[in-house]
């Protein structure tokens, strides 16, 4: 079975943002990855790819945040690295459960890539994140099966009408 890997390196800019949203287009148009599933993928990676611009390189162009892609047996994986500091993730708060309105701004990103992802953990510096989306047709060869059997069974049908 055939993995993919891509990678992409962008500098620290909102103006590099496009290029992510081409990165998972041809990504999801790969996998046959439609309607609402990439509409979670997409804003998710854009949610960590612009928190990695902002917060971890500080919007410093100079500085470059990689996002990379692998296919997984059971899914897609992206990883976002940037070259801040990092942070420690297990102390931002979520802002539904936040009583106090002290996080009105705070872990927004966090929670919408939480909310939108099957899986999502960070290295222990907080500077790389991974996110993955589990797709039960990620079998690339799978998924052309499927759809070959798909056009058998079509062209069948209009033989024999």
């Amino acid at each position: 079975m055939n993995r993919i890997f891509k990678e992409l390196k962008i500098p620290s800019s909102n103006e590099s943002l496009t290029r992510v949203e081409s990165f998972v287009d041809g990504i999801c148009e790969a996998y046959y990855i439609t309607n609402s599933y990439y509409g979670n993928i997409l804003m998710a990676i854009l949610e960590a790819v612009k928190n990695a611009i902002l917060h971890g390189n500080k919007n410093n162009p100079e500085k470059q945040v990689k996002i990379s892609f692998k296919s997984v047996p059971n899914g897609l994986c992206f990883t976002i690295k940037d070259q801040g500091e990092g942070f420690n993730f297990r102390n931002v708060p979520n802002p539904i459960e936040d009583a106090n309105g002290l996080a009105e701004n705070a872990g927004k990103g966090i929670f919408l890539i939480r909310s939108l992802a099957d899986q999502v953990s960070y290295n222990s510096k907080g500077n790389v994140v991974e996110i993955v989306f589990f797709i039960s047709t990620i079998n690339q060869e799978t998924t052309l099966n499927r759809i070959s059997q798909i056009h058998r069974y079509f062209n069948k049908q209009k033989s024999l009408a």
